[in-house]
């Protein structure tokens, strides 16, 4: 009798618990449902921001509720076979012992994909709570196989008020748009004790590479990481493709290819 009711005690406990961290999740499902500051719309770009406070959850792998990413992570599975896109997604996975091409290729941008495939430089890891709520964002707007887009997203911190403030500039076009608007409120933010945590932007591929996004960074985005290192003291540079990340320290970015 004593053994059934610890076992009914025990089930009790872990429910609890349970229900406890999925209602914290609830209290920010969707960004699409949280309150957004506007800094500009134009046409279809967009600039602007979220703030909330600095929750665990937001950094774990626990996703919550992402419809439209998971409808794409589905829709890329059918498209691309079982077999296919579990290759595909292994590739991109892979942090170790993957050599793209010879070292000493003039290509900057393999050159940045086999540091980071080889383990040299960076970390893949699976996409956070916060990561997929932002691409989620974007690709309900713009849905990411037939219409793909990029997005910048700056993530502030305020360690004495424990908040986060998360900056989005986004278009229709493959590229986002110039974040001088977000850079503006960045530098006044620093001034009040804000820092410079994260700069976030996805990949993609096109149909003829398998859609999914290489999870290493341009010459383009090492040159632009190295520019935030410099002028905002950026501590890490992470890239999303909609299943894994990859995250950069800010000490690697000058060992990257940037031109």
């Amino acid at each position: 009798m004593k053994n059934f009711l610890s076992k009914i005690l025990l089930t009790v406990l872990i429910f609890s618990i349970s229900a406890c961290n999925t209602k914290e999740i609830d209290k920010l499902v969707s960004l699409k449902n949280s309150k957004i500051t506007i800094l500009e719309k134009k046409d279809k770009e967009i600039f602007q921001y979220w703030e909330f406070e600095n929750k665990s959850f937001l950094w774990e792998n626990d996703l919550g509720q992402i419809r439209d990413l998971e409808f794409f992570q589905d829709s890329l599975k059918k498209i691309l076979g079982t077999t296919k896109f579990k290759e595909v997604l292994k590739k991109e996975q892979r942090n170790k012992s993957f050599n793209i091409i010879p070292f000493e290729s003039e290509n900057g941008d393999s050159i940045n994909a086999e540091l980071v495939h080889s383990g040299k430089i960076g970390k893949i890891r699976k996409m956070n709570f916060l990561e997929a709520q932002l691409l989620n964002y974007q690709i309900s707007r713009y849905p990411l196989l037939n219409h793909p887009t990029e997005f910048h997203g700056f993530i502030m911190s305020n360690k004495a008020l424990k908040r986060i403030r998360v900056y989005f500039a986004a278009s229709d076009q493959p590229w986002p748009p110039k974040p001088h608007l977000i850079i503006d409120a960045i530098e006044k933010d620093l001034k009040k004790g804000w820092k410079l945590k994260f700069h976030l932007h996805n990949h993609y591929e096109p149909k003829s590479n398998n859609y999914l996004g290489i999870l290493a960074p341009s010459m383009t985005d090492a040159h632009y990481y190295n520019m935030l290192k410099e002028e905002y003291k950026i501590e890490k540079a992470i890239i999303t493709n909609g299943f894994n990340t990859v995250e950069i320290k800010a000490n690697d970015f000058n060992r990257l290819k940037a031109n």
